[in-house]
């Protein structure tokens, strides 16, 4: 009788237990409510009633093929459809005006499933202190900003060429559009920051497999790295070109590493200030400068006619005084 009794107290504390992990699991989040497909459905609304003002198919289709496809918009979005329908003043259904975000995404928002403790990247190599970054001001966006939509809300499809019809676009598109210069930050995008912060640009604060370039450091580097240019120009296109634009501009000057120094910005921001040896005037002494070092080298900052407005090359050119062919 009193086994009996055992078994029954036992059997009652088992349910209790069971009953009590019950709730506090569902009060957790771990077990499903019934109101569960309810919260869904207003989200999904949620998220739709962007459309009530915007036409969004691109965002739609880069987004579904970013990284964070499985991520809610209004987990990173503010999408309070009375709020921005009386600041922007949209009175219509799917008007035609392009998807603006006013304010910057916050680091708030990216921790909620980011660390900002995170040092290196998957490949192991690059070293990014992301708590320094962070404590330094530096939002995530400065350098993420294209992770889900591939930037193209600034690159301005909207009023350029076939893409402008936001109908036309399907998965193939963002596809196209969303490649890897858009969507990551390249090595231009730190550089480019550490230079406006006066910052250490130095190989080795970011890479771990290529601490130095002991050929950078030496003292004759900026009088002799033309030669090595055209001795070996696979080494400077592994660093020095700038994503998203040519390696060689065409026509070619017939010399690679002056092709090369005239397509990279960051070659030509340096070329285009007069160097020392160029002396008061070059008008008297550039026949000699150039049976010295030959056309080639000049060819790297000048050009033999006229520049285009664009072109990364000083504005004198040989066929100001001469007839070059």
């Amino acid at each position: 009788m009193q086994e009996h009794r055992k078994t029954i107290l036992i059997i009652c504390g088992i349910i209790v237990f069971l009953v009590f992990s019950t709730v506090a699991f569902a009060s957790l989040g771990f077990v499903r409510s019934p109101n569960d497909k309810a919260s869904a459905n207003e989200m999904q609304k949620s998220e739709n009633s962007c459309v009530d003002c915007h036409q969004i198919k691109p965002e739609v289709l880069t987004w579904k093929i970013s990284s964070h496809s499985k991520i809610a918009c209004t987990s990173c979005h503010d999408t309070d459809p009375s709020r921005y329908s009386k600041e922007a003043g949209h009175t219509g259904a799917n008007s035609a005006k392009p998807v603006r975000i006013s304010e910057a995404i916050s680091n708030n928002v990216c921790e909620q499933c980011h660390t900002a403790n995170r040092e290196a990247t998957v490949s192991g190599d690059l070293i990014i202190p992301h708590d320094r970054h962070s404590q330094a001001g530096v939002t995530c966006v400065k350098c993420h900003s294209g992770v889900v939509h591939a930037k193209i809300s600034e690159r301005d499809f909207s009023t350029e060429g076939e893409l402008s019809d936001p109908e036309k676009w399907d998965i193939d598109t963002a596809r196209k559009v969303s490649t890897k210069y858009y969507r990551q930050p390249s090595m231009w995008t730190c550089i480019n920051c550490h230079k406006q912060v006066n910052v250490t640009r130095r190989c080795s604060a970011c890479h771990t497999t290529i601490p130095s370039l002991p050929s950078h450091d030496s003292p004759a580097w900026k009088s002799q790295h033309g030669k090595t240019a055209r001795s070996a120009i696979g080494e400077c296109t592994k660093c020095h070109v700038t994503p998203g634009q040519p390696k060689f501009v065409s026509p070619s000057t017939g010399d690679q590493a002056a092709d090369f120094a005239q397509a990279q910005e960051f070659c030509s921001n340096c070329h285009l200030q007069r160097p020392e040896m160029h002396e008061n005037s070059m008008v008297p002494v550039h026949p000699g400068k150039v049976g010295e070092r030959g056309l080639p080298n000049c060819l790297t900052c000048h050009d033999k006619e006229q520049p285009k407005p664009d072109a990364k090359v000083t504005g004198t050119y040989c066929n100001q005084c001469h007839w070059l062919q």
